[in-house]
């Protein structure tokens, strides 16, 4: 029996609902937050009631300056945050909208799909 035939007998079609842009746009901003590092710098950095120098951040952290620095642009390369040169400091930001994208698929109401497994044989 073909494939498709088994799948059509057995199996509710499912379909992406993320095309290669979105893909690609939460796979880098996912990835930035995927290090336990990047994402504590996020935590300090969103808490803060105005952007934060990069000066403050090295103290609250056991790596030296130049992974910081590595952190940090993993992190303003993703979208999430936003850096502001100052003289001779940069200050750090929650990007507008850095993470909208994200949370709001991550908490986008599952289909159908959610209690299909229960009814599986």
């Amino acid at each position: 029996m073909p494939a498709a035939a088994v799948a059509a007998d057995c199996c509710i079609p499912v379909v992406p609902t993320l095309d290669d842009d979105a893909t690609g746009r939460l796979a880098r901003i996912a990835k930035a937050l995927g290090d336990p590092t990047r994402l504590r710098i996020v935590d300090v950095v969103r808490a803060a009631d105005e952007p934060v120098c990069q000066c403050e951040l090295l103290p609250l952290f056991a790596i030296s300056q130049p992974a910081l620095s590595k952190h940090l642009k993993v992190l303003v390369q993703a979208g999430v945050l936003d850096a502001r040169r100052s003289g001779t400091w940069t200050y750090y930001s929650p990007a507008p909208g850095g993470l909208q994208e994200l949370t709001g698929w991550l908490a986008a109401a599952p289909g159908p799909a959610q209690g299909r497994a229960a009814s599986r044989p």
